[in-house]
């Protein structure tokens, strides 16, 4: 009996966790009480966010819905994590933790802006595969360094063999996976390139249907004619033409910003899309030789070095030194070096002896191999106040993923301080249009489909503020201090910053950009329709059926229609939709679908009359669930 009673009792205790066991959440992550601003530019209002698997699955009364975590956005602003678009971000240790980054509630940060990019990019991205990234990183193509490559550092014009190269290079970073072009105009030796050459090598884009960012030749005296190349190159190249951290150098130049967004104005009046992006700083940084004329670089910094030496030569570099530093800021005292003690190039003249601005600089670069941080107070706040508000202006740093305490504060500060600066002091912009600009205009603007909004199926990149406190504390001093009022960041679903401190949860990833991801102007203040009912042929694996019917009013959270997959992973449909996004002969769509067995997925869904990959006049379909491509081919 009590062999019997023991078992009898083993069996009951048993079975207690199996009658009792909690049921699984229903959810990994709501988000409660927030005001939430989506992306679109759509004021703000107060709903619930649900994650599960790296992905928003829910919007709406979540109070009944179960999770492993809820978090209480009370009195908070919840948005999509912030995109910036010109980033020197750092790899290794500092991208690991990346709080310089993450405390400005950024997740996503481009690489190789200003043509520093390299072309070969599935190299790139295999080793940040291999990283650990505390924010998700994107690679530009680099035309500088495709030029350089090919070129070297002499001012040479290239042969018609050697433009093909550089052309193919191009061609084959955007085919590996970068998000765009990047050009540096402005540094040599890329600035030996002439214009009609620059176009011949990036209209190798021209097909992906990218954007040329590009650090104009001339940011002083000839800022308006710089603009105006820029725009020609992106017009004759087929490409989108990015005009990168926007602003007008040198007090006799100030004023000149209205005149370049009027440039902007008529490139897409006449029909070619144009834009640019701004960082929220009167002041530069860039390397001192910068302000050596480009001849005198002509072979690189031994040879430019061996031209300060040579006395027949160093009084024209004095003088063109000493001319361009006038045009850039107006008086040496404007110019600092963060790595001296931020001592500025008024105070290294007096101490070499009274010496002109030019004898200072090719002294300083002397002395440290040409090669010596410089910061640039060159700008003035109406200028910047006309780029910050212009609507078709994205936010972005020029900064990235640091831990330097000797730099710029765009490093560290940059959103916050359009969003305590800008638009809670001053007012020049809406809650809603600020953040627009630092989430859905920056993706449309390289071409990201699932992320930058806050809407079902997108990537669950989240960030989580206090509007009454956020605010940039570097300063020009001390710039490595760390933004406040950033409460949350959620990198693919998993918590990167919880009160301002990263988690280390190594969260983001290295982002590929493939041929169904066009640069494009973001749908505002329009009504959008889209739809395909067709089978598709896939390049590979698996045919499918597809058949959608899709409409978004103006301002609404979501799409709505129904879609219905029916490929390799059985019957998925869905009427639970998120963004739906349209451009020329294309559109994509999010959401949560639901398959045979009860499971919900998050889907993307793209149809595509123009990709690179596919035979003329051939549409193409991708779908993707929960991120990773399922189905893709050709629809007839």
């Amino acid at each position: 009996m009590k062999v019997m009673a023991a078992v009898l009792t083993g069996t009951l205790v048993l079975s207690v966790p199996a009658a009792y066991a909690a049921p699984k959440p229903e959810l990994d992550v709501i988000i409660h009480s927030g005001k939430v601003f989506d992306g679109s530019g759509a004021p703000g209002r107060f709903t619930d966010v649900g994650i599960k698997d790296g992905r928003v699955h829910r919007l709406g009364d979540l109070s009944r819905v179960t999770a492993r975590s809820r978090y209480d956005a009370t009195g908070q602003y919840v948005t999509p994590g912030f995109i910036d678009v010109h980033a020197h971000t750092e790899t290794g240790a500092p991208l690991a933790a990346a709080k310089s980054s993450l405390t400005q509630g950024v997740t996503t940060e481009t690489l190789g802006p200003d043509g520093s990019g390299t072309y070969e990019i599935d190299k790139q991205l295999k080793q940040l595969d291999r990283a650990e990234k505390g924010i998700n990183v994107a690679p530009y193509v680099g035309f500088n360094s495709v030029w350089e490559a090919t070129m070297g550092e002499l001012d040479t014009r290239p042969t018609a063999a050697q433009s093909t190269q550089m052309r193919a290079r191009i061609e084959d970073g955007m085919r590996q996976g970068a998000w765009g072009v990047s050009g540096g105009l402005g540094y040599t030796p890329a600035s030996y390139a002439r214009t009609n050459e620059v176009v011949d090598v990036v209209r190798g884009a021209r097909s992906w249907r990218a954007f040329f960012s590009d650090h104009m030749r001339d940011e002083t005296n000839l800022v308006v004619e710089s603009t105006k190349e820029d725009i020609a190159i992106g017009r004759a190249a087929g490409l989108m033409p990015e005009i990168t951290h926007m602003k007008v150098a040198g007090p006799r130049n100030w004023g000149k910003s209205r005149t370049m967004l009027d440039l902007l104005d008529e490139t897409r009046a006449a029909g070619t899309h144009a834009g640019g992006d701004v960082y929220p700083y009167t002041a530069a940084a860039t390397g001192l030789a910068f302000y050596v004329p480009s001849w005198a670089q002509d072979g690189g910094t031994t040879a430019m070095l061996a031209r300060f030496a040579d006395p027949a030569l160093r009084p024209r570099i004095d003088k063109e030194i000493t001319a361009f530093v006038i045009d850039d800021v107006g008086t040496p005292d404007k110019v600092s070096l963060p790595e001296l003690g931020n001592k500025t190039i008024a105070q290294f003249m007096a101490e070499y002896g009274d010496v002109t601005i030019g004898e200072a600089i090719m002294r300083l670069l002397a002395a440290h191999n040409g090669n010596i941080l410089a910061v640039m107070h060159i700008g003035s706040e109406d200028d910047l106040a006309n780029f910050i508000t212009d609507p078709f202006v994205a936010f972005s740093s020029d900064g990235g993923v640091t831990e330097s305490a000797q730099t710029h504060p765009r490093h560290y500060g940059s959103y916050p301080r359009v969003l305590g600066r800008y638009v809670r002091e001053r007012g020049l912009l809406s809650w809603e249009e600020a953040i627009r600009k630092m989430t859905g205009l920056p993706a449309t603007m390289i071409g990201m489909v699932d992320r930058g909004y806050l809407a079902e199926g997108m990537a669950a990149d989240v960030t989580v503020f206090d509007p009454k406190t956020i605010a940039d504390k570097a300063t020009f001093e001390q710039p490595k201090q760390y933004s406040v009022g950033v409460r949350w960041v959620f990198v693919n679903g998993r918590l990167a910053l919880a009160d301002g401190e990263p988690t280390r949860a190594a969260a983001g990833y290295a982002l590929r950009r493939s041929s169904g991801m066009p640069t494009r102007p973001q749908n505002v203040g329009r009504h959008l329709k889209a739809g395909v009912a067709g089978v598709v042929r896939p390049v590979d694996g698996h045919g499918a059926v597809l058949v959608a019917a899709l409409r978004q009013r103006d301002g609404a959270l979501s799409a709505s229609g129904t879609v219905t997959v029916v490929g390799p992973m059985g019957v998925l449909t869905s009427t639970r939709l998120g963004r739906l996004q349209t451009a020329d002969g294309w559109f994509t769509v999010t959401g949560i679908g639901r398959l045979a067995n009860g499971s919900e997925r998050a889907f993307t869904l793209t149809v595509d009359e123009h990709d690179p990959l596919a035979r003329p006049g051939q549409r193409r379909a991708t779908v993707q669930l929960d991120g990773t491509t399922v189905i893709y081919g050709g629809l007839v």
